[in-house]
C-alpha cells in the first residue's frame, strides 16, 4: 500500500538572522515517516518569514534608521512652543529636511476630516521639513526618533502620519538645520 509522508508540528520561529536589520526569521519540522510506494513527497521542512528586531542582542535600542517617523502638521508645534513658554521650559530643537520619496494612496483621502487636512501637502519628490522639538527630543542624545540620524547617505527612511494609519511612505535626509525656520507649507513635526 501507499504510505505518506507524515511530519512534524512547525517548530516556534526563530529569532532574526540579524538584529537591526530588515532580516528573516526560521521556523523548521521534520520528517516522522518517510512517504513509501509511490506516495507523494514530503512537503517544505523549513520555512522562512521576514522580521527586523529593534533592539541588539544586549538589548540596547537599535540604530534610528529601522524606526518610522511619526509626523504631525507643523501648525502643532506653536501650540506645544506656547505651552512650554508658559511652564518656563523652553528648549531648543532642530529641523530635518527629507525629500519625499513615495507615500501610501491614504494620504490622499485624508481631506475628509479637519484634523488630517494637512496631509495633502504631502506629496512625491517634494522637499519637506520636520521640526524636532520638546517633549519628542528624547535623551540621551538629544534627538527624535526616525529622524534618520545615523542613516547611510540615499538610504530610504520610513515615516507614519498621525491621524491616519494608511498615511505613510518613505523619504530621504538630506540635512539637518540647528535653527528651525521651516517654511509654512510642507513643514511638519516629529511627535
Amino acid at each position: 500500500p501507499v504510505i505518506p509522508c507524515v511530519v512534524s508540528q512547525w517548530s516556534a520561529w526563530s529569532g532574526c538572522a540579524e538584529p537591526c536589520k530588515k532580516t528573516y526569521r526560521v521556523r523548521s519540522r521534520h520528517i516522522v515517516q518517510e512517504p513509501r510506494n509511490g506516495a507523494e513527497p514530503c512537503p517544505a521542512l523549513r520555512e522562512r518569514a521576514g522580521c527586523v528586531e529593534y533592539r541588539s542582542r544586549r538589548g540596547a535600542e537599535c540604530r534610528q534608521a529601522l524606526l518610522p517617523a511619526l509626523i504631525t502638521t507643523g501648525g502643532f508645534g506653536t501650540a506645544r512652543r506656547k505651552r512650554a513658554a508658559a511652564d518656563g521650559s523652553e528648549r531648543a530643537g532642530y529641523c530635518v529636511q527629507f525629500q519625499l520619496v513615495a507615500l501610501t494612496p491614504g494620504c490622499l483621502h485624508s481631506q475628509h476630516s479637519q484634523h488630517t487636512h494637512w496631509m495633502r501637502q504631502l506629496r512625491g519628490g517634494h522637499t519637506v521639513c520636520v521640526e524636532c522639538q520638546p517633549p519628542a527630543l528624547l535623551p540621551p542624545g538629544r534627538h527624535c526618533r526616525g529622524d534618520g540620524s545615523g542613516s547611510h547617505l540615499n538610504q530610504l527612511l520610513h515615516w507614519q502620519a498621525v491621524g491616519n494609519h494608511r498615511c505613510r511612505g518613505t523619504w530621504r535626509r538630506i540635512r539637518q538645520l540647528d535653527s528651525c525656520s521651516c517654511p509654512s507649507v510642507h513643514s511638519f513635526l516629529f511627535i
